[in-house]
């Protein structure tokens, strides 16, 4: 995956709102935490640096829930996302489950093993004041987006498939990660960004907005647990305990924010900063409200039944590769 689409799970926001939560992490500020090389371990994956999305799992590293073989290894900002799985360096990776599905369509071995978010985490994000009240009201108008590619991009397709409207109804412009400017300067009318990072740091960094939600069943699945086949063949009761441990982290956050907060402070140490802290624990929050999901949807869970769906999406807006998978060999429960 591209950093472009990596950036997914932290924020596709501007420099400047990165720069209040993000600041220390860029210079690889606790990305070393836990060796990488241990020996007959397991590494776990997070797929950009230090941040308080990732705290289930620091959560489940510090209470002692993962075997002592167990580490954590943060990705830098210029490192593709199953790079380092498909490399035998990490043998568990936290990323999109649908890029996964991408990614295993162009030829990469790439199994789903976790959940994570249980709520797809991309919306459509307008200026508090602006007229265009639901998805409908996008035609016409001009949607920025970092680009055409990663979870952004398909949340403006899931969108675009709700309202009835194709991409040649509206205006899509790549804008990088500059969505606050573009939306304070009325560059462009609405941005794709996400719920639990996007919106709440425009809002931190004062620009009132508001969220519109892609659909009501979006066939998407977002950041899951990941590996690859030949990991999972010959670990596969180590790769379940690991997905148990992480299931606690996050069932952790969700009902801490508060500890979710203490437990990123070493990896992030800007966070003793009280601002910079309450700000955290708002995206704390925000994902837990996408960890937790709906309709008796356990924590930490995946289901092989909602792969069909998504790869049928992604196949008919020409997202696949020409090797398309078929759910079974992409999706295998662990711990569940």
């Amino acid at each position: 995956m591209s950093l472009l689409s990596r950036r997914h799970f932290l924020s596709t926001a501007s420099a400047t709102a990165l720069a209040g939560i993000l600041t220390a992490c860029g210079s690889g500020t606790g990305a070393q935490k836990a060796s990488a090389d241990a020996a007959g371990g397991m590494v776990i994956g997070l797929t950009y640096t230090p941040n308080i999305q990732f705290a289930p799992f620091y959560l489940a590293l510090s209470s002692g829930q993962y075997s002592s073989g167990v580490s954590l290894r943060h990705h830098g900002d210029q490192e593709g996302l199953f790079d380092a799985l498909l490399a035998g360096t990490e043998q568990v990776v936290v990323a999109g489950a649908d890029e996964a599905v991408v990614a295993a369509s162009n030829g990469n071995g790439l199994v789903v093993i976790g959940g994570f978010y249980q709520r797809y985490p991309g919306c459509i994000i307008v200026p508090e004041d602006s007229d265009i009240t639901d998805l409908a009201a996008l035609k016409g108008r001009i949607i920025g987006t970092p680009g055409k590619t990663g979870e952004t991009w398909y949340s403006v397709l899931v969108a675009l498939s709700t309202a009835g409207l194709s991409p040649d109804d509206v205006d899509v412009q790549e804008i990088g990660y500059t969505q606050q400017a573009a939306l304070a300067s009325g560059k462009v009318d609405a941005v794709a960004g996400f719920s639990n990072n996007d919106a709440v740091q425009l809002e931190q960094n004062g620009t009132p907005v508001r969220i519109l939600n892609i659909g009501e069943d979006v066939p998407l699945l977002g950041v899951s647990l990941i590996t690859t086949p030949d990991v999972l063949a010959d670990r596969r009761d180590e790769l379940t305990d690991a997905v148990t441990a992480s299931v606690t982290g996050m069932t952790t956050f969700v009902e801490d924010p508060d500890a979710a907060v203490e437990a990123t402070k070493e990896y992030v140490p800007d966070l003793t900063d009280a601002t910079q802290a309450a700000h955290a624990r708002e995206v704390a929050v925000a994902t837990g409200e996408l960890i937790k999901g709906k309709d008796g949807q356990a924590i930490g869970s995946v289901r092989v039944d909602d792969f069909p769906p998504m790869i049928d999406f992604l196949k008919d807006h020409e997202l696949m590769g020409e090797q398309v998978p078929q759910a079974s060999d992409v999706c295998v429960p662990l711990g569940q």
